[in-house]
C-alpha cells in the first residue's frame, strides 16, 4: 500500500511529527475530549458481557466473584494498551512483525506471517459466534416488546441482523449511531441511580473486590431451579464471564487498527504507509530506527499519553458497568432477591427489574436500550470491527486485502461470512450461553494471553530500551499474559470435557 510518495530507504532515524497540544495538557476536558475508538469499543461489547454475563455472575455466585471482573478488565486493558502503545511508537500494527519475529518459511505470505495468521484465525473462528448470540439475544427481544411474551421468534432475530448486514451499503450512519449512544448512555445513568437505590452490601462489596475466592459449589437454589446452570462446570461458568467481558482478541486486532484514524505519534506522518514499507525491510533483530532526543522522545510520550488515556477510560467504564450490573444480579435477581438466573430462555429480561424498582415507566427505556445495545452491537462488528480485524491480521500474508480499493470487497466478504455461519449456527438450535462461553474461552481469554506474551517479546526484540514499557507495566503485561493463558486453556478443557 502507498500514499504515492517517493520511498527511499531509511537512513536516518524516524521522527515523530508534532502532536495535538491537548495531548500536553493537563486539564480534564482536553484529555478527555481525546477518548475515540476505546468508547467504541465499550459499547459493542456491553451486551454480552456486562448485560448478561455480569448479571448472570452476580445473581448466581454473589458478591464473592467481584474481583474476577475487575482483574479481568486490568488483564484485558493491559494487553491492549501494549499492542497500541507499539502501534503509535511505531506506525505500524504488531501484526505486521510478528512475520520477523520468529522463524518461518520463505520471505513473503503464510510461510513467513504464519503467526499473523495463526491469531487471525483464532479471531475469525470467534466472529460468528458472537454474531449468532446477537441474533439469539434479538430473537427474544422482539416477541416481548410486542406481545409480552419469551418466546423467542427465530426470524425476527434474523431480520434484525439482515438490516445490520444491508447498512454496510448506508453511507451516513452517524444519527443512528449517535441515538444508541444516547439511549446506551441513558442506560448506563440510571444503572447507577438503580444501584444506588437498591442498597447494597458496601461490607460485601469491599470483601468481594479484595479478598479473592472461588466458590467451591452453586447455591442450592440455582441447583434446585436452574439445573442447567449448575451443571455447568464453575471454573468455565466463571471464567466465560471473564472472556465476554469487555471483549477479546476478535476486538482488539481491529480497535488497535483503528488507530489508523488519528494522529497519534508516528501515526501522524504524512508517509507513515511508505514508512511501513520501509521498516518491513529490517533485517532479523534490527531494532525499528527512531531518534532519541528529547523532543521526539517527549512527542513519542504524548501519542502514548492518547493510547494511555483511551484504553484506560474504556476499560474503565467497562468495569464499572460490569460491577453496577453484576451487584444488580446479586441484590435484585439473587439468593435475597427474585432468584431469577438470566439465561437461554430469559436472555435480557430478568434486568429490567433492576430499572422497575425506580419506576415502572422505565422499563420501556430498557426495551430501547436493549436493542441499541444488541442490534448495535451487530451492526458494528459486521460493518466495522471484524472487517477491521481480518484486515489487519490478514494483510501481512495477503497484502491484496489492505489495499484500500480493496476494502469495499473485504467489508462485504467478512460480513457475509460472519452473518452466514451465524444464521446457519441459529437454525441449528445452539444456545446462547454456549457460544459466548466458547468465543469468551477462546478469544477472550486464551488468545488475548498469548497475544500478549508475543508483544512483550516484540517490544523487546525491536524498540529501543527508552522506548520500551516500564518494569512495571512488563510485569503486568506478564502476568496477565500467564493468567489468561493458564485459564484460557483451564477453561476450554473443562469446556469441551
Amino acid at each position: 500500500m502507498s500514499t504515492g510518495v517517493e520511498t527511499t530507504p531509511i537512513l536516518e532515524p524516524l521522527r515523530y511529527p508534532e502532536q495535538d497540544p491537548k495531548l500536553a495538557s493537563k486539564r480534564f476536558l482536553d484529555l478527555a475530549s481525546i477518548v475515540g475508538p476505546g468508547f467504541i469499543l465499550a459499547s459493542v461489547t456491553i451486551g454480552n458481557g456486562e448485560v448478561f454475563q455480569a448479571t448472570r455472575g452476580g445473581a448466581v455466585f454473589g458478591y464473592t466473584i467481584l474481583w474476577t471482573f475487575v482483574l479481568g478488565a486490568i488483564f484485558k486493558a493491559t494487553v491492549t494498551y501494549a499492542a497500541g502503545r507499539y502501534m503509535v511508537i511505531t506506525g505500524e500494527h504488531p501484526f505486521a512483525r510478528m512475520g520477523h519475529l520468529l522463524p518461518g518459511v520463505g520471505q513473503r505470505g503464510i510461510g513467513r506471517h504464519w503467526l499473523a495468521v495463526f491469531f487471525g484465525t483464532l479471531a475469525a473462528v470467534c466472529f460468528p459466534a458472537w454474531s449468532v448470540a446477537y441474533i439469539l439475544a434479538l430473537s427474544q427481544w422482539t416477541p416481548w416488546v410486542i406481545t409480552g411474551s419469551q418466546e423467542p421468534w427465530l426470524w425476527a432475530g434474523i431480520a434484525w441482523s439482515l438490516i445490520a448486514y444491508v447498512t454496510l451499503w448506508v453511507k451516513n450512519f452517524s444519527f443512528v449511531e449517535n441515538l444508541q449512544t444516547a439511549v446506551v448512555g441513558l442506560l448506563v445513568f440510571f444503572s447507577v441511580v438503580a444501584l444506588i437505590v437498591s442498597q447494597p452490601d458496601l461490607g460485601a462489596m469491599v470483601r468481594g473486590l479484595f479478598l479473592p475466592e472461588i466458590p467451591s459449589a452453586y447455591p442450592e437454589w440455582v441447583q434446585q431451579k436452574f439445573p442447567d446452570v449448575a451443571a455447568v462446570a464453575i471454573p468455565v461458568e466463571i471464567l466465560a464471564y471473564i472472556g465476554a467481558l469487555g471483549g477479546g482478541i476478535y476486538d482488539y486486532i481491529g480497535y488497535i487498527g483503528t488507530f489508523r484514524e488519528k494522529t497519534w505519534g508516528m501515526l501522524g506522518r504524512a508517509d507513515n504507509a511508505d514508512i511501513n514499507l520501509q521498516l518491513q525491510a529490517l533485517g532479523k533483530g534490527e531494532l525499528i530506527p527512531i531518534a532519541m532526543d528529547e523532543e521526539n522522545l517527549a512527542r513519542s510520550g504524548h501519542g502514548v499519553k492518547a493510547v494511555k488515556i483511551d484504553s484506560v477510560s474504556s476499560f474503565t467504564a467497562v468495569g464499572i458497568f460490569a460491577i453496577t450490573f453484576m451487584v444488580l444480579g446479586v441484590v435484585i435477581l439473587g439468593t435475597d432477591g427474585l432468584q431469577e438466573v438470566p439465561g437461554n430462555n430469559n436472555i435480557l429480561t430478568a434486568q429490567a427489574a433492576f430499572f422497575t424498582t425506580i419506576h415502572p415507566v422505565l422499563k420501556y427505556l430498557y426495551m430501547v436500550a436493549m436493542w441499541a445495545v444488541f442490534w448495535g452491537s451487530q451492526q458494528a462488528l459486521l460493518t466495522t470491527t471484524y472487517p477491521y480485524t481480518f484486515r489487519e491480521a490478514f494483510a501481512p500474508a495477503f497484502p491484496a486485502v489492505a489495499n484500500p480499493a480493496n476494502w469495499g470487497k473485504v467489508k462485504l466478504g467478512v460480513a457475509t461470512y460472519t452473518l452466514g455461519v451465524a444464521i446457519f449456527l441459529a437454525f441449528t438450535g445452539v444456545s446462547y450461553t454456549t457460544v459466548i462461553a466458547f468465543a469468551g474461552l477462546l478469544g477472550g481469554v486464551f488468545a488475548l494471553g498469548l497475544w500478549g506474551f508475543i508483544l512483550l517479546f516484540t517490544e523487546y526484540k525491536v524498540l529501543p530500551k527508552q522506548l520500551r514499557m516500564k518494569p512495571f507495566l512488563q510485569v503486568l503485561l506478564i502476568i496477565s499474559s500467564v493468567l489468561m493463558t493458564v485459564m484460557g486453556l483451564i477453561g476450554l478443557y473443562q469446556f469441551f470435557f
